[in-house]
Formats: structure tokens, C-alpha cells, sequence
């Protein structure tokens, strides 16, 4: 293969930084003594994240009971450490490259299932915990499922049974909390196993377990995989909740007459037919091929760069793929970017230049910076003197108006009822001109807690609408039952007071209130679940009783649906033209799986409905933005009708810090803004949080473009 000298401007990993890590698996000759120098200094220069190929394979690792080595794994990590990159640990589970006594007793049987579960305990404890801090993330199980969908009958299975995969992601995390932990097999876009790992993704996450991505180890052919059904992978894992990782990818060049797979047990023998280009170059007609091949994929990830965490290649150069020698011994293969003099082969400066034309569609900070789209808005903090929530926003009279709740330190002990979010008022605040700029003026408390006649405590979250020249505020707060109502109070002017109803709004329930205006409807979305009650209700009917308050996590209650039913969903009502009740039976936004159609279900709690409801219209599309909660999302679904049913699009923003995320999204003066808070200036303290602003971007096709919650 005709291979460049190295003199383009930047190098690969540079010029895909703004999508996704670029990385390589090492080949030990990196980190024995003598090691390979120019294979280290090459990584140093091109790669930003690293996999060992064999090393950490828990046959090296521990290949006597009892007795860890971790001489090579020790210097790899140091080496990721000291160039800065993204470490990976591969693999802990799997069915190969296992010591032999692993499975066995001394007679050379099957060991029982609890002997095996404290095998495996032992050896993810102490290698994780080794590295805790150090190593980046992990692969926790690796190819454990079938394409077919079935699990693999590997001796993990056979003795202990299908929980071994929960065992191991439950292992991984009690041994480095901090550590991202992954599921990586071969064949992933195969649609009976790419079904079955969107199964275990979801299960996992259901049970309450960390998963962060899922491996997609890409080793691919001329002509193989699929490009349709690969992307339609991508789309279904992240739809799960989960990102993608690229951990495996090459492209052979070699003629096959087998089904393309990467079970490393099959072996075929040796024929000279099916080893053709045993030199350093390629004829230029396989050569194209083998170009476009990685073009399409690396078009592919770029369209889903917001999915895709890294690309890592499975290996540094052709000279050390193990293609060479799978699954036909002694061949000569070409699968990687560079050749077997480690030099950058002509697609190396294709995949850069098709980087650099992709980063034209991104977006530029002022001085020049590129930006990963909208990831890195600058965001302001509005009211830097107090603590303020839950934001609705609406632009009258030429101003921005603010409706927060107001957040207090009472003392309460933090738990899962919300309790300690002890609010008593409201105040109404007003900012001229940008946001992100302009003056914020507080009008002071425009409702209390002793103004309301029906309500007990605990003033929540809040939106406001105008109508016929009226202004009302609908709040949620508890009633002297200790229930979530919904109530209203009206103004002749933005800033208030407010005088409250009084009663409840009747039919009400649960909490965080959205006013949706359209003509002259007004229409409120609704529900929160734990402490927001949503879950002791079915059908606007509560079914709750008095035997839950003796049920220690209080109001995160019994009845919520299992893991595998139709997760809760928030209400929509239309409001009486008086503004003062409900027109109508509150009726579910439904959200659905935008591959499979059918409702999220309740254990997916990286998309399920969870509180914080948001509703607006742009260019004739409906966006329902909410808060997924224990998952600290802000998500957000798309519908052409009002009433729904919705179909989930993605994320706005990732996690902040502290707990969930309430909201607003509102166009002023031509611009999206987003308003949502955090726990930064109180320290974390999640019952003490600030409202902050950031610009919000609309992408061509109609989507967001996700923020980070954490970036500054």
C-alpha cells in the first residue's frame, strides 16, 4: 500500500478531537524491556486514548490463584498518565484468554456458583481497585452474547447463571466508583444481538447499575458490515441511554469464504489463494476499496459524533494486527491506518481532511475557539445574592420574566421524600435586554405560603401565562393532607402580588406545573415522581395509602410500574378559560422509543419522564423537555401534535451539579436561551441551588445540540 510522509498540519487524533477520542490497542512490545520505541512515540503523536490488546486479559493477570502481575499493566497505565489520554481497561469478563483454573477445582471440575461469583469478586476487586483513579474506564463483560440474541453458553452461564453480567457490572463499580464501565462485543450490528444488548443495557440501568457505553469492536471487510443496519446500532444503543464506543476497528483486505466474524476460536487453514498481498503495498484497486470503506465508516461517526465517545483501531500498525494471523495463520494483512514501517498509509490524510471539512459546520466562540457545537455555551448565573430554582421564563412588555422558586436552608435532613425542599414563597424577577447580559431586577416576594389558604408547605415549582390582560401564576404545593396539589394566583401585572385561589385546582396532583399557551388555550403539563407523588396515581385516581409512610425511603413508592412496564408519564390538561380549573381529564404525553415506536419503559431511567416538564413550539413542531431525575439528564421529545404521542429525540444537557434539573426554554429577540439551575455557589448543596442562563442551539434537522452541564 502506498504510504505518505508525515506533513500534514495536524495530526488525526487533533483534527477529530472536536467529535471523538481517536485510539489505539498496544501490543506489549510497548511496555516490555527493551520496548518498542517508535511504536511508543507514534502513539504519543497520534493517538488520545489507549486499550491494551493482550496485557490486562486476566490470563496474564492472575495466572495463578492468588498471584496478580501487574509489571506491563502497571507501565501502560503510566504511559496513558504521562501523554494525557484516555485509559482503557480490557477486558475483565469473557469466555477466552482466562487462566485455566479459573472455572475448575483441583480435580479438574466445574466449581459451584458461589466459589465462581468469589472468584470473580476477588479478581475484579483487586484488579479495578489496583488502578482506582488511574484507568479511565473499563471493559466489564466482553462478547457474552450470540447474534442470534442468546447468551453465550460460556462457563460464566453454565455455573452461574445469567446474573453473572449484573454480578460483574455490580463488582466493577463497588471497586472504583468513578470508573466509566462498558459492554464491548463483535457483530453489533447484528439485529438479533443488537436487540439483546439494548435488553441488557436497559436491565441494568433498571436495576439501578452503572453502564456508560457499549462497545462496537468494527472489524470489519471490503465489503462488510452493512452500513445501513451499523447505523441503525448506533442509534438504537444510544436511544438506550447509553454512548457508543468504536473499540476494535480494522479493515481487512484479505479474500474470505467464511461469514465475517471475530469469534477468536475459529481457524481455517493456510491457502495462498486467500493470502494475495503479502508486500508492503496493495494494488491501487483494493487500495480504493480499502480507502472508501474507512471513509463511509468515519462518515458514519461523524454523523453520530455526539454519540460516539472514541474510535480506537485495533492496533498501531499492520506489521502486529492479529488479522495476520486470524483466523488463517501466517498471513499478511493491511487493516490499519498505518503500514508495517509505521508509516501513515493515504488514508490517514483522507480521514483528516474529511475532519477538517466536517468542522465547518461547527460553531466558533469569539475568540476563534472550535466548539463542540453547543456543548460549551457560556452560561451567567441571574441572581448570584440568592438561592432560586426551578425557572419559568416569558418575554412581555419588551422584558424577560423570571418565575423561580425559592430556595432556603431549613435544616431538614436531605432525603428522597424532598422534604428539605422547604420553600415558602415566591419572588418575580425581570432582566432588560439579552440575558446573558442585561439588568436583573427583583420585585420582591409576590406570594407566601400564609397567603395561600389551602396550602400547608413546601412552595415548588411554578410557571406563569397571560391571558386577557391578566397574569397567573400556577404553583404546586402541599395540601393539608400532606398531597401535591396545583394551585392559581392572579396579578394585574407581571411583578405582582399574586393573590392566590382559594382552592386547589380541582382533579390536580403531583407537582411542576408548565403553562403551554396556543391562541387563546392555556394548557398545563404536569407530574414529578418520588417525592412529586406521580406514582400513587393511575388514571388521575390516587392509589396510594397511609402504609407507605412507614416505608423508609418515603415517598419513592412501592407502586411505581416495574422496570419492564410503560414508565409514568406527565399530564397535560386544558385550563377553563377563567384560568381557574381544569376543561378537562388530565391526559398522558406518552414518549416513544423513536426505533421501536413502542412507550418508554419505566427502568429506562436515562429517557423515562421524571419531572421538571417544559413545552414549547418551534417551526411547527412540539417539544416536550423534561428531567429524566436520578439520572440527571434534560431530555427532550418531538411531536407534530399537541396531545403527542412524542418521540424521544435526546439530550440537552448533560448532568450538573447536584440533582435534577428543572428548566425553561424560551426564544428572545430572535435567540433560544435555556434556563435551568445548579448547586455550584452553594457548595452542591442540592436544596440550595442558582438559576443560570446559557444560549441554546437549534441544529438544522430540528435537534439540540447537547450542553455540558458541567463546562463553564
Amino acid at each position: 500500500m502506498n504510504s505518505i510522509i508525515l506533513a500534514t498540519a495536524i495530526a488525526a487524533a487533533e483534527a477529530f478531537a472536536p467529535y471523538f477520542k481517536f485510539g489505539a490497542a498496544l501490543h506489549k512490545s510497548c511496555f516490555t524491556t527493551p520496548c518498542n520505541e517508535a511504536e511508543r512515540a507514534l502513539v504519543a503523536r497520534e493517538f488520545t486514548s489507549i486499550t491494551p490488546e493482550n496485557i490486562m486479559k486476566p490470563q496474564y493477570m492472575e495466572p495463578i490463584e492468588g498471584i496478580f502481575d501487574f509489571t506491563l499493566t502497571d507501565r501502560y497505565v503510566a504511559f496513558g498518565e504521562e501523554h494525557n489520554m484516555k485509559i482503557i481497561g480490557h477486558c475483565l469478563v469473557w469466555h477466552n484468554q482466562m487462566p485455566k483454573w479459573f472455572f475448575v477445582d483441583s480435580a479438574g471440575e466445574y466449581i459451584d456458583r458461589d466459589t465462581l461469583i468469589s472468584r470473580m469478586r476477588t479478581y475484579i476487586h483487586t484488579v479495578v481497585g489496583h488502578y482506582k483513579g488511574r484507568v479511565d474506564g473499563w471493559d466489564v463483560v466482553n462478547e457474552a452474547v450470540m447474534n442470534d440474541g442468546s447468551l453465550r453458553k460460556s462457563p460464566w452461564l453454565k455455573i452461574i447463571g445469567e446474573d453473572y453480567i449484573e454480578l460483574a457490572f455490580r463488582f466493577a463499580h463497588e471497586a472504583d466508583s468513578e470508573a466509566e464501565l462498558y459492554y464491548n462485543d463483535f457483530s453489533m450490528a447484528a439485529p438479533g444481538k443488537r436487540d439483546r444488548v439494548v435488553k441488557l443495557v436497559k436491565d441494568l440501568k433498571a436495576k439501578g447499575l452503572r453502564i456508560d457505553a457499549v462497545g462496537m469492536q468494527t472489524h470489519a471487510h471490503l465489503n462488510y458490515p452493512d452500513y445501513e443496519n451499523y447505523e441503525k446500532a448506533i442509534e438504537a444503543y444510544a436511544a438506550a441511554g447509553v454512548m457508543v464506543a468504536v473499540t476494535e476497528m480494522d479493515v481487512s483486505v484479505l479474500p474470505f469464504n467464511w461469514d465475517p466474524s471475530a469469534e477468536i476460536t475459529e481457524s481455517y487453514p493456510y491457502d495462498a489463494t486467500i493470502d494475495p498481498w503479502r508486500g508492503n503495498t496493495l494494488p491501487p484497486e483494493i487500495e480504493s476499496k480499502f480507502n472508501e470503506r474507512y471513509l463511509n465508516m468515519f462518515e458514519i461517526f461523524l454523523r453520530h459524533h455526539k454519540t460516539i465517545d472514541r474510535v480506537t483501531f485495533w492496533g498501531i500498525s499492520d506489521k502486529d494486527s492479529w488479522l495476520n494471523n486470524f483466523p488463517v495463520q501466517g498471513r499478511t494483512d493491511h487493516p490499519l491506518l498505518f503500514d508495517r514501517e509505521l508509516k501513515p498509509k493515504s488514508i490517514y490524510k483522507m480521514l483528516i481532511e474529511l475532519a477538517e471539512r466536517n468542522a465547518q459546520s461547527l460553531t466558533y466562540d469569539a475568540e476563534g475557539t472550535r466548539q463542540q457545537e453547543a456543548r460549551t455555551m457560556k452560561k451567567r448565573y441571574l441572581i448570584p445574592g440568592d438561592y432560586t430554582a426551578d425557572p419559568a421564563v416569558h418575554f412581555w412588555r419588551g422584558k424577560t420574566w423570571l418565575f423561580p422558586s425559592h430556595d432556603r436552608d431549613t435544616g431538614i435532613p436531605e432525603q428522597d421524600d424532598g422534604s428539605h425542599f422547604d420553600m415558602v414563597d415566591y419572588h418575580v424577577y425581570s432582566i432588560d435586554g439579552d440575558p446573558m447580559t442585561g439588568n436583573v431586577t427583583d420585585h420582591g416576594i409576590v406570594l407566601a405560603l400564609e397567603d395561600i389558604p389551602w396550602a400547608e408547605k413546601q412552595l415548588w415549582d411554578s410557571d406563569a401565562t397571560e391571558k386577557n390582560g391578566r397574569y397567573y401564576i400556577c404553583f404546586s404545593a402541599k395540601d393539608k393532607t400532606g398531597a401535591f396539589r396545583l394551585g392559581i394566583a392572579s396579578a394585574p401585572t407581571p411583578e405582582g402580588p399574586y393573590a392566590a385561589e382559594e382552592n386547589y385546582i380541582k382533579g390536580s396532583y403531583s407537582i411542576d406545573p408548565c403553562i403551554f399557551a396556543e391562541d387563546e388555550e392555556r394548557y398545563a403539563v404536569f407530574g414529578g415522581l418520588w417525592g412529586g407523588q406521580l406514582q400513587r396515581y393511575r388514571d388521575n385516581k390516587s392509589v396510594y395509602s397511609a402504609e407507605e409512610d412507614a416505608i423508609p425511603d418515603g415517598s419513592r413508592s412501592p407502586i411505581e410500574p416495574a422496570p419492564q412496564e410503560k414508565a409514568l408519564c406527565a399530564k397535560i390538561a386544558r385550563f377553563t378559560d377563567d384560568m381557574l380549573g381544569f376543561a378537562e381529564e388530565p391526559k398522558d404525553i406518552v414518549i416513544l422509543d423513536p426505533v421501536t415506536k413502542s412507550p418508554i419503559l419505566a427502568g429506562d431511567h436515562g429517557r423515562r419522564f421524571f419531572e421538571g416538564s417544559w413545552l414549547f413550539k418551534k417551526d411547527g413542531t412540539y417539544y416536550f423537555t423534561y428531567s429524566t431525575g436520578d439520572t440527571h439528564l434534560l431530555a427532550y421529545a418531538t411531536s407534530e401534535s399537541l396531545y403527542g404521542p412524542y418521540i424521544y429525540r435526546g439530550t440537552i444537557m448533560t448532568p450538573v451539579v447536584g440533582w435534577t434539573t428543572h428548566h425553561a426554554i424560551t426564544e428572545i429577540g430572535g435567540k433560544w436561551y435555556l434556563f435551568h439551575h445548579d448547586s455550584v455557589p452553594s457548595g452542591g448543596k442540592t436544596w440550595l441551588r442558582s438559576v443560570k442562563v446559557t444560549p441554546l442551539e437549534f441544529l438544522p434537522d430540528g435537534s439540540i445540540a447537547t450542553i455540558d452541564g458541567l463546562a463553564e
